[in-house]
């Protein structure tokens, strides 16, 4: 049986996504193009869809206070120096 109220949910949060799209960065703008592809036609939505759309969202959230801009700082990763084994002493 559809479901109904979910995929009322899941569009209302790609929506929402739609109104922030400048902000989300590369691999969150490609997956909100994905999901949008997949949720063209009503369907029962995959609850790791749904989380996912919620946590694009609450990312655009947490950016707000921080100086990141999508266009030039979706390439960096993190590079921590690796550290060898401890001696005992």
């Amino acid at each position: 049986m559809f479901n109904m109220a979910a995929y009322a949910e899941a569009t209302r949060l790609l929506d929402a996504l739609g109104a922030v799209e400048e902000k989300l960065m590369p691999n969150e703008l490609e997956m909100l193009r994905s999901l949008r592809a997949k949720y063209g036609e009503p369907r029962d939505p995959d609850p790791f869809d749904v989380t996912a759309l919620e946590v694009m969202l609450r990312n655009v959230e947490v950016r707000k206070g921080y100086r990141i801009d999508p266009k030039t700082d979706g390439g960096r990763v993190i590079d921590l120096p690796r550290v060898g084994p401890r001696k005992k002493t």
